[in-house]
């Protein structure tokens, strides 16, 4: 009777998911910022299809160049209730990070986990949040992100993750947080 209590509360206390579903919402207000913002040629722009956010463009490496992002806007994401995130995309040409940014200087820390390229098929990938890694500058610290971090984050994104010129093109159906 007494685990049975257990189970029960943890499931009445369990936090609803969180989803941002771009086939509901096209009007999610994500925008590209690209390495032009430092001098770079890399291009990337945000659109809408009626059921996913698509996010498309070229990398290059000219004047130091080499990554493309979509971005949301600034918020509040208190997601330290959530264990983990489950994405629906597709994408060619590169793979994909998402990010959770915790502070607005680009110079700190952020906190990532790798989308794989589909080759064009749609496909979900679940990840723990408790293995995000922290890079800094786009190198790794070799930390993982804390409760206390997940419960402040400003921001979510996606960049080109695979640090190669050429085209690229993902979908994303939804991020849901668990």
């Amino acid at each position: 009777m007494y685990n049975l209590m257990i189970v029960l509360t943890s499931i009445f206390f369990m936090a609803n998911p969180l989803i941002i579903d771009f086939g509901q919402n096209k009007n999610a207000n994500w925008f590209s910022v690209n390495d032009t913002v430092m001098g770079g040629r890399s291009q990337g722009n945000v659109s809408y299809s009626e059921n996913s956010l698509v996010f498309k463009g070229s990398v290059s490496f000219e004047n130091n160049g080499g990554f493309a992002s979509a971005r949301s806007s600034f918020g509040s994401y208190d997601l330290s209730e959530y264990e983990t995130v489950t994405v629906r995309y597709k994408s060619d040409g590169q793979s994909l990070s998402l990010n959770l940014d915790y502070y607005r200087a680009w110079w700190y820390p952020n906190y990532k986990a790798t989308l794989p390229a589909t080759d064009g098929e749609w496909q979900s990938v679940t990840i723990a949040l408790a293995d995000l890694k922290e890079y800094r500058v786009g190198r790794a610290t070799g930390n993982k992100i804390s409760k206390s971090q997940l419960e402040q984050i400003i921001r979510l994104g996606l960049m080109t993750n695979d640090k190669k010129e050429g085209p690229f093109q993902a979908e994303i159906d939804f991020v849901k947080f668990n």
